[in-house]
């Protein structure tokens, strides 16, 4: 599919720049051969009118010829700045009498002549003017447009399949990330609806039974199912992130208030797991966007670092204003995270550890939508991270208005 799309892309910019090539080629070419035309047409009227014969104050013009002609037909009298044979003059002369136009082209020898001709009270009078030039230069354009068009269109080539695989490239990430998407959201929604379906099963199959003794597998199927509504909040929230349809109100909120707040609501969670909180927040730090967004982007940090920090770990959070940017960083003690992996710890679904346990209970979606609402608030956000020590999370945002 992106190898035909890919083709089409060349195929249609080529085409483009082809019709432009020749469109300005042929305006050019016609120019110059009507331009050609009429300075051939000037130079006849003004040698035509001009004596039998040249003299010193006289019109001259190089490689033309001026011939009277009697009432037979015979030459009279003739002017030439032509290197003209005789029987040559007499073939030019002859062709332009059996032509019935005054004016026209004929060709004498090897050559092409325009010609003009008079009626005089003696006869008739003839100029022709040699076409050569007007040809060299013609054909000198045809050449230079071949070669010049021809080797701009060889690089042109080149740089739209450069463009197409850099327009491509994007598209396929996506589509592939999309493919990726569907196939682990239904990988990972296929585990609950199979857990669900056998305690449905054990529950059926001891209909006799009293519904306290059946407890344990209705507990399965309540913890599964608020799994299976969790990954839907979760991926309703990332669609709603990459929706353009729907942007977010943004209004000036205490920061530094909500990230209290955040924090405090872990309180008895950091205190179950034996964790250390320290906290060096900046007070009245004010930024405009969405207030709800950043509660759930601390809430994720926060959440993302007690699922990484063990029992007497350490967990620190700190609000600063830099110059334009303002600076929050979410830092746990524990197994850290490889330096090729720091990227991948965004992407929908990801997780370090390839068996994907589920152990932690979340779907690798938290730090998809961390970055979604950083990305909406035109900030940054990144991992700093030293194996077997700690792990930081970075989030860098402009300060005043979006």
């Amino acid at each position: 599919m992106f190898k035909e799309l890919k083709q089409k892309f060349v195929i249609i910019n080529m085409s483009l720049l082809t019709f432009v090539f020749v469109a300005i080629f042929i305006a050019i070419y016609i120019l110059t051969a009507f331009g050609g035309e009429r300075q051939l047409a000037f130079d006849l009227d003004k040698i035509i009118n001009a004596p039998p014969k040249p003299f010193p104050g006289g019109p001259r013009v190089a490689t033309s010829l001026v011939v009277e002609l009697n009432k037979n037909n015979e030459i009279i009298v003739f002017s030439s700045f032509i290197a003209m044979e005789e029987d040559i003059i007499k073939e030019a002369v002859s062709k332009a009498i059996e032509i019935h136009e005054n004016s026209g082209k004929i060709k004498a020898g090897d050559f092409n002549y325009s010609f003009i001709k008079r009626e005089t009270p003696f006869g008739t009078k003839i100029a022709f003017v040699d076409r050569s030039r007007l040809q060299e230069s013609l054909r000198d354009i045809l050449i230079i447009f071949v070669i010049v068009g021809g080797g701009s269109l060889i690089v042109l080539f080149l740089i739209s399949v450069y463009l197409a695989n850099r327009t491509i490239k994007p598209i396929k990430e996506a589509f592939e990330k999309q493919e990726q998407f569907v196939a682990d959201a239904s990988h990972e929604l296929k585990t609950p609806l199979a857990i669900i379906k056998t305690n449905l099963a054990v529950i059926s199959s001891n209909q006799e039974e009293t519904i306290e003794s059946q407890s344990k597998w209705i507990g399965f199927i309540h913890s599964q199912t608020e799994r299976m509504s969790n990954l839907i909040n979760d991926m309703l929230s990332l669609a709603k992130m990459d929706s353009l349809e729907q942007p977010l109100l943004f209004q000036s909120f205490n920061l530094s208030n909500v990230l209290d707040g955040v924090l405090l609501s872990f309180e008895a969670v950091l205190f179950e797991n034996s964790i250390e909180l320290e906290t060096d927040i900046q007070e009245e730090i004010y930024f405009y966007g969405h207030k709800e967004s950043f509660e759930r982007l601390i809430n994720i940090l926060v959440d993302n670092a007690i699922k990484n920090t063990p029992k007497e770990g350490i967990i620190s959070a700190s609000l600063s204003s830099k110059k334009n940017n303002i600076e929050i960083i979410v830092k746990n003690t524990g197994a850290g995270i490889a330096s090729e992996n720091t990227e991948k710890i965004f992407e929908r679904f990801y997780r370090e550890d390839s068996s994907r346990s589920r152990e932690s209970g979340g779907y690798g979606l938290g730090l998809a939508i961390a970055k979604s609402i950083v990305q909406k608030h035109n900030g940054k956000i990144y991992v700093e991270s030293n194996i077997g020590v700690d792990t930081s999370f970075i989030v860098q945002l402009p300060q005043g208005r979006l």
